[in-house]
């Protein structure tokens, strides 16, 4: 194995070249700002604007008017050889090519099986509304198995709604619909019955509630997290259209520091809000839930709580948990600047509004000082504008904890993601073949292309420099036949560093593969800037 720095075309990812200091921590706030028609204003000074933390007034460090653009962002998926996970010129920090995302998710894990039915109904008629928008997006199902890519970016909401129409998910819930369902009673509606039947469901019902919240918050934790890791190296505002009947969460603030009985664990609840905020992911919850009978009744005319001795009101259970539901989706919704959409279970308005908030909107910024507490921190924007209305996340997670996120973890995330992580922008080019040290098997040489500037140096630690690199070979059934992983750690001396700075790196190394067809999967985490790269490139072995 062997890395070098080759000299490639001078480009800057987004942190480039970080200095890390101890004293200050940069925080990013988009903030749409609308009319009384919704209409974008613009023209607004830094002036016009104030900010406040947890009350504060604090100076405005960084302030921007940004234009966005509908231009599809372009991977090389095999041009020239070359495999590369988004090219470097769309995340050139100070260029006014920002992108409009659009990521829709239709969340099959915490719908039932009934508003499944209606939510696909709702995003094939959302897809056809939207065909001739060409504002670029992509859709994704949440499944019992992870996240699912439908369909990658593309301008053409056709093909979306193609891939939609063929896709094959497992789309049991983990949040099941209640246990008692028409033609589940006897014709004769003995009450008797009905309440030995009602009581054994209820029973059986909260036997199994905790463990499959907790099974189906976990799912939906990890899909945010990759989410969010995985567009954090692109700037700006990004839009995640959620589609589904609502998070297998309890219908708490960050600021409380619990998510029980939802999560996993109350550190994957607070690191989630950490990493949407990092991302600037501003979501759009979308309210695909039947609407519910004011007065439900069972087979007969005979209301639930009506039965027996009444120990249980299923209508008031009902419209608790569609109450909690609601608070949470806002919640979501105004935590990460997005809007909540809810009871109308129409996709089009929610899209209307993410892509009109992603066209036009302000960047403003603030640091904050070391003697900020860690947890979760309030954040108020007012306008000097008359008929102003400013839209913008209201909080933000500061972590104090000095310990880098695990590596091993972060790889495993990107590993496991069904789309690139786009932190890092890299590039692999298979580049020959040698005999393998293995009976049967070749060695699969490859060149790794990172450029200029793609990790952050510690300047302050002697320009300390840390980057992972894992390469996975899967074959078609998903069953992994080599891997390779490294650490590079190092304190670059002056021309090396300004070798990383201006020519960036090249890793050439290999993989013994054995003839047939497979899928790599390259990563590069930055350890010390905490962002990663990933791109997936296919090979096939000859005998």
């Amino acid at each position: 194995m062997a890395f070098l720095a080759l000299p490639l075309p001078a480009q800057t990812a987004q942190n480039a070249g970080t200095t890390f200091t101890s004293s200050t921590e940069l925080v990013l706030v988009p903030a749409v700002v609308n009319d009384k028609s919704g209409a974008h204003i613009s023209g607004l000074k830094k002036e016009n604007f104030s900010l406040k933390q947890d009350g504060k007034p604090l100076p405005i460090a960084v302030f921007e008017e940004v234009q966005t653009t509908a231009a599809r962002l372009h991977r090389s998926v095999g041009e020239h050889g070359t495999f590369s996970n988004v090219e470097p010129s769309n995340i050139e920090p100070g260029s006014s090519d920002y992108h409009r995302l659009n990521i829709i998710i239709w969340d099959t894990v915490n719908t039932t099986i009934a508003d499944q039915a209606n939510a696909r109904i709702e995003l094939l008629k959302f897809l056809s509304e939207a065909a001739e928008s060409g504002e670029p997006m992509c859709l994704l199902a949440l499944t019992r198995g992870g996240l699912k890519l439908l369909h990658d970016f593309t301008d053409d909401p056709k093909l979306l709604a193609a891939a939609l129409r063929h896709s094959q998910v497992n789309n049991a819930p983990m949040i099941d619909e209640p246990l008692i369902e028409p033609g589940q009673f006897p014709a004769s509606n003995e009450l008797g019955f009905l309440e030995r039947i009602v009581r054994d469901n209820l029973e059986v019902q909260a036997e199994l509630s905790s463990a499959e919240t907790k099974q189906a918050a976990t799912i939906t934790v990890l899909a945010l997290q990759q989410i969010a890791k995985g567009l954090r190296g692109l700037p700006g505002r990004k839009s995640l259209i959620w589609a589904g009947s609502g998070f297998p969460f309890s219908a708490t603030s960050p600021s409380d520091s619990t998510c029980e009985p939802g999560c996993a664990d109350n550190a994957s609840y607070t690191n989630l809000w950490r990493l949407l905020n990092d991302a600037q992911i501003s979501i759009y919850p979308v309210d695909l839930r039947s609407a519910a009978p004011a007065d439900a009744q069972t087979p007969g005319g005979v209301r639930p709580s009506d039965i027996g001795d009444r120990q249980f009101d299923t209508d008031a259970q009902a419209q608790r948990q569609r109450q909690d539901t609601d608070s949470m989706l806002q919640l979501f919704a105004e935590n990460t600047g997005g809007k909540a959409f809810l009871g109308g279970g129409n996709l089009v308005p929610s899209f209307r509004q993410a892509t009109q908030d992603d066209s036009s909107y302000y960047m403003l910024g603030y640091y904050v000082g070391r003697s900020a507490k860690p947890g979760w921190h309030q954040i108020s924007l007012t306008v000097s504008r008359k008929g102003a209305h400013p839209r913008y996340r209201n909080g933000f997670f500061l972590s104090r904890d000095a310990s880098a996120p695990s590596a091993r973890q972060d790889i495993k995330l990107a590993l496991t993601s069904p789309f690139d992580f786009l932190g890092v922008p890299i590039s692999v080019t298979w580049s020959g073949r040698d005999a393998g040290t293995s009976a049967g098997k070749s060695t699969m040489k490859f060149d790794l292309v990172m450029p200029a500037s793609f990790a952050s140096v510690n300047e302050s630690d002697q320009n300390h420099m840390v980057v992972d690199i894992a390469a996975v070979a899967t074959n078609l059934n998903g069953d992994v036949v080599a891997e390779l992983s490294q650490r590079i750690d190092s304190h670059l001396k002056s021309d090396g560093l300004e070798q990383i700075e201006h020519n960036g790196m090249t890793y050439r190394n290999g993989l013994q593969l054995p003839p047939g067809e497979y899928t790599v999967h390259f990563v590069v985490r930055d350890s010390i800037g905490n962002r990663t790269g990933s791109v997936a490139a296919p090979i096939k072995v000859a005998p």
